[in-house]
């Protein structure tokens, strides 16, 4: 279950917002996207029901092993990807991929869970206009800038996934998140010292997930 906060709840604009892209995510039906089942209200309270998974998320994957291999990665790639693709058909935009929004079945299936911040692109009124909404390290430039977004912000977030999958790092870290947005705007894209040869042959397409310009 996902629940608005409650210090949220009260604000009317928030509720039908958190309501309306819940809804909007409930309408996405694909193998690698967590299921709603259910939206409405109880107690007063927004909520969100949703399939349970039973694995890790990526982020507790990587946390345990530091790196994955090339193969694995690619599979990752794969199976995120279609479902943004599927979102992104539906005219939504996910805004937040990273590591804990990628639940992981027992079988190693990839699942991306988390629309509840999600943006309809052709149904944006009620998004707070000029809000960064998303977490900094894996934010798009245009994202970190403020700027209108559409999918491919989803892609360089994606590209930032892969990035730590193989590198076991993010390519801009820090303790100001600030600072790390202008890093992903300005700074070049550091060159990860890449062994596995299978990680090596998926570079050139991280590499062009993480572009500066969409």
């Amino acid at each position: 279950l996902k629940l608005l906060p409650v210090s949220l709840a009260g604000d009317a604009q928030m509720v039908e917002r958190f309501l309306r892209e819940a809804r909007m995510a409930a309408r996405l039906e694909h193998p690698h996207v967590v299921p709603i089942w259910r939206v409405g209200r109880a107690g007063g309270l927004p909520f969100i029901a949703m399939k349970l998974v039973h694995g890790p998320t990526l982020g507790e994957l990587l946390h345990s092993r530091g790196t994955l291999p090339g193969m694995q990665v690619r599979r990752l790639l794969v199976e995120t990807a279609s479902a943004l693709a599927h979102a992104h058909g539906c005219g939504i935009v996910h805004r937040d991929i990273k590591p804990d929004n990628i639940l992981l079945e027992p079988d190693g299936r990839a699942l991306v869970t988390d629309f509840g911040i999600a943006r309809a692109a052709r149904e944006g009124r009620l998004t707070a206009s000029g809000t960064a909404i998303g977490t900094p390290r894996y934010m798009s430039p245009e994202q970190a800038r403020s700027k209108p977004v559409d999918g491919r912000s989803d892609l360089y977030a994606l590209g930032v996934v892969a990035y730590e999958c193989l590198a076991g790092r993010i390519p801009f870290d820090g303790d100001d998140p600030v600072a790390i947005l202008l890093a992903h705007v300005e700074q070049p894209l550091p060159e990860p010292d890449l062994r596995d040869p299978e990680a090596i042959a998926l570079w050139p397409v991280v590499k062009r997930l993480l572009e500066k310009h969409p």
